[in-house]
């Protein structure tokens, strides 16, 4: 756009709340009510999952997440489709030609001030009956912190409900120098009166210092999703049948499918809540003004919540998820999120680019890769670069995106790359956790199936596909991703679009950083492409193809082959 090339990372609410207010021919946010999702890690699971329950239950949802996938207006979403292409144009350069001429003394918005500004007029326009908001950096001075309190009494639209996910140490000297300072940014989204869902928290400063502004802030209207050394996580003893659950609710009521429990292995979350949180807080407050998502109380009603994004983590997402969706049912109105309801969004629920295996088949086949088997044949016949295989199980991949495609580790691991956007220690760490839990299942599986070489099963070793953005501390994220007998191939992304501020670290950069490393192998490339035609090419079972370490490779990842998440 023509803003400013030079604009990047500026926080600060004057520029943002400024035009809002004063520029725009009305104030988008005084028809809005929103959810506020903060945290380092895993906000945007948590808005796919309370997104995807609302439209379930019949509601109209803008979702506006940061950043964009694969292009600018599939950040900008109602009913989970996005703005489309032409009418995001349209909205930038009107909104851009606006902020020329108004001169504001504050100066000319940013880019992202841009895009939060036309994805809250858009919402306004269309008349959502709410919006689920990511925050773009931080929380306190970014722009998307612009609503008011929950009871509209002050301020400028409602936030009614502020959920903050894992905190760890990420943009640090952006958004704060220590982890309590960067919680402190990210608590700055709470609002008196609302109820503010508080995720686990693996870093203890980081939980005492939300929890401490929580109390300030709204106490007696805190839900802390506490961890406790497992989740209850289950595989119960039914399962949905995709054929008889619809992708959409008709109505309120259970859908015919949820009548039809049988055996099938879906992995769930079990969570046990109280009917009223009213009179849970008002029974605690003598010792707590907080709601502890974890403690057992009399009555406490069951719910088993499907868990279809893959990683262990995503059992404290969806718990975040679902309390949020909870206070929307009691407190504000929301009174079609029954738990069926609930069920069905969480099982519908898509999120791409996070822990997804992608189909490399049609590549192989452009290459003229040769099959090893009659059945591996058969299989790349049956499979399609453009296809993003969902995972509604623990096993490496089942269930699908509409596709009916499925990953089975007794098929070759060279048809297949795992892509997943971990761009930080902590998301290194949990995408090594699923790597090492799959490759255990594929072993052992192989092993009694002896569907191949015995020996060849315990061999199996991962290649890692990365590419940072300028700034990350790449030496702790492949410390927590590398193992001895790994390989690492080293390449650049794209730059994204309107994010001039990203800039791509240099393969040989990332090379030089594992320069003292002992029994790996690196490689360095000049494009994606040539990585993915070597994949493509290999004819071997042994290795399992991983791309990590930005979000924006992911997302060029989907473009080499052809993947459209969004539909787009």
């Amino acid at each position: 756009m023509t803003t400013s090339e030079q604009s990047g990372i500026v926080l600060g609410l004057e520029r943002i709340i400024a035009f809002l207010e004063g520029t725009l021919p009305s104030d988008p946010r005084s028809k809005l009510q929103v959810v506020h999702v903060a945290g380092t890690n895993g906000k945007g699971s948590v808005c796919a999952l309370v997104s995807e329950a609302l439209i379930t239950g019949r509601y109209t949802v803008g979702t506006f997440n940061s950043p964009h996938f694969l292009q600018p207006n599939d950040a900008v979403r109602i009913q989970g489709t996005p703005i489309p292409e032409a009418e995001y144009e349209r909205l930038r350069q009107w909104i851009n030609d606006l902020d020329a001429a108004k001169q504001s003394r504050h100066g000319r918005l940013t880019p992202f001030e841009q895009t939060t500004a036309l994805a809250l007029w858009w919402f306004a326009q269309n008349d959502v009956d709410i919006a689920v908001i990511e925050v773009g950096l931080g929380g306190a001075r970014d722009a998307t912190n612009v609503f008011g309190t929950a009871d509209g009494r002050k301020g400028v639209g409602r936030s009614l409900v502020q959920c903050i996910c894992p905190v760890d140490e990420d943009h640090v000297g952006i958004i704060g120098n220590t982890i309590e300072e960067i919680a402190m940014e990210k608590s700055g989204i709470m609002r008196p009166g609302s109820w503010i869902v508080i995720g686990n928290q693996d870093r203890s400063e980081a939980f005492h210092k939300i929890r401490q502004v929580a109390h300030r802030i709204s106490p007696g209207r805190i839900i802390n999703v506490r961890r406790h050394p497992a989740y209850d996580i289950h595989v119960p003893n039914f399962s949905i049948d995709p054929v008889d659950c619809p992708h959409r609710l008709p109505s309120p009521n259970p859908p015919p499918g949820w009548s039809m429990f049988k055996g099938g292995g879906m992995r769930c979350l079990r969570i046990k809540y109280p009917p009223s949180l009213d009179t849970y807080t008002s029974s605690h407050s003598r010792h707590t003004k907080e709601t502890s998502a974890a403690e057992s109380t009399p009555a406490l009603v069951e719910i088993d919540l499907p868990l279809v994004l893959p990683g262990y983590y995503q059992a404290g997402n969806a718990s975040v998820a679902f309390y949020t969706l909870y206070v929307l049912r009691t407190h504000f109105g929301f009174s079609r999120l029954k738990d069926a309801v609930i069920q069905v969004g969480f099982t519908n629920v898509r999120w791409p680019g996070r822990i997804s295996w992608l189909s490399i088949a049609d590549r192989r086949r452009e290459l003229g890769s040769v099959p090893s088997s009659p059945s591996d044949i058969a299989t790349l016949k049956s499979s399609s670069s453009g296809v993003e295989a969902g995972s509604g199980s623990d096993s490496p991949c089942s269930g699908s995106s509409g596709d009916n495609v499925s990953f089975d580790p007794n098929i070759r691991l060279d048809r297949w790359i795992l892509a997943d956007g971990a761009h930080n220690e902590p998301a290194a760490a949990e995408l090594r956790k699923y790597v090492d839990t799959t490759l255990r299942r594929i072993s052992q599986q192989r092993y009694i199936r002896a569907t191949r070489n015995r020996q060849a099963a315990s061999q199996l070793q991962v290649r890692w596909v990365v590419g940072f953005t300028q700034g990350k501390d790449m030496a702790a994220i492949l410390n927590r991703l590398v193992q001895p007998g790994d390989s690492v191939w080293a390449v650049p992304f794209s730059q994204p679009k309107e994010m001039p501020w990203i800039k791509c670290e240099s393969p040989a950069n990332i090379v030089a950083c594992l320069s003292k490393w002992e029994n790996i192998q690196v490689e360095q490339f000049d494009h994606l492409s040539g990585a993915v035609d070597r994949m493509a090419a290999y004819n071997s079972d042994t290795h399992m193809n991983v791309v990590c370490g930005s979000l924006y490779l992911v997302a060029d990842i989907y473009r080499e082959l052809c993947i459209k998440p969004f539909g787009s």
